[in-house]
């Protein structure tokens, strides 16, 4: 396996030094840590509705764990956040933001016009179809809104709602194209991986059309499940021909070859 980054993984129910242990035993050379946003004390006012994953966490708390567990392993931590993407409420999100030195920003939908769909179980084919087209036309938003380096698990909506539109890889290329046009990264998510690979072969293969910038991060919420799925993931990138991974520093792209 020669993917050795993960920019994908939470802190809220272990610790960044533990998440960087668990990198570190398993040989990555870099780990980026972002948790959600909606787990910050101080941003949780506009996000309560936001189902908690862990004990809430303040930005210098959370930040300057990860600058210590940096020191600590042979891993080069970084720092990023999952931030969530909400229209009416992208600008107060945002200032939460200011002022903090970010390695790298992920924007993710987890919400629909008010429906937090992966904790829904039970739509009819109409209205599934619908919210996968309305979930592509956020994830565009996202994108080109100028927030983020990269958008994450782009067929999350997988998780509950089985109602594939048959315009899906129409809609995959879409976001690939306007991913590169804006130079966003979308990610290759090993949960997703792990759960619904085919369709993250799709979207490989749309990022692949349309030379998109390609993430690879776990979504590991335990040290256990860091890097999981990286050989999965490995193996659909080089089915599709993509071999260069983008991870981030101060903002900033950096990228290397599987």
């Amino acid at each position: 396996m020669t993917i050795d980054s993960d920019f994908h993984s939470h802190v809220s129910r272990s610790s960044a030094h533990e998440m960087a242990l668990a990198a570190q035993e398993k040989g990555l050379r870099v780990l980026g840590l972002s948790e959600h946003i909606f787990q910050m004390n101080e941003a949780r006012p506009i996000l309560e509705h936001m189902h908690l994953e862990g004990p809430l966490l303040t930005f210098p708390a959370y930040i300057e764990a990860i600058h210590a567990a940096n020191q600590l392993v042979s891993v080069d931590v970084r720092l990023g956040m999952e931030v969530d993407f909400i229209p009416d409420k992208n600008e107060a999100i945002q200032a939460h933001l200011v002022g903090h030195p970010w390695d790298f920003l992920i924007g993710s939908v987890h919400e629909i016009d008010g429906l937090q769909f992966e904790h829904v179980k039970k739509w009819d084919r109409e209205e599934g179809e619908r919210l996968w087209l309305r979930y592509f036309e956020l994830l565009r938003q996202a994108v080109g809104s100028g927030y983020f380096n990269l958008v994450s698990h782009p067929v999350r909506m997988r998780l509950k709602n089985p109602y594939l539109p048959s315009q899906l890889d129409e809609e995959l290329e879409h976001l690939a194209a306007e991913a590169a046009r804006h130079d966003v990264a979308l990610e290759i998510n090993g949960h997703d991986v792990l759960n619904y690979p085919s369709l993250v072969q799709r979207l490989a293969r749309a990022c692949a059309l349309h030379k998109t910038a390609v993430s690879v991060g776990s979504d590991a919420h335990y040290p256990l499940k860091v890097a999981q799925a990286h050989a999965q993931s490995e193996a659909i990138l080089r089915e599709v021909g993509i071999t260069k991974v983008r991870i981030w520093k101060k903002r900033t792209v950096e990228e290397y070859q599987l």
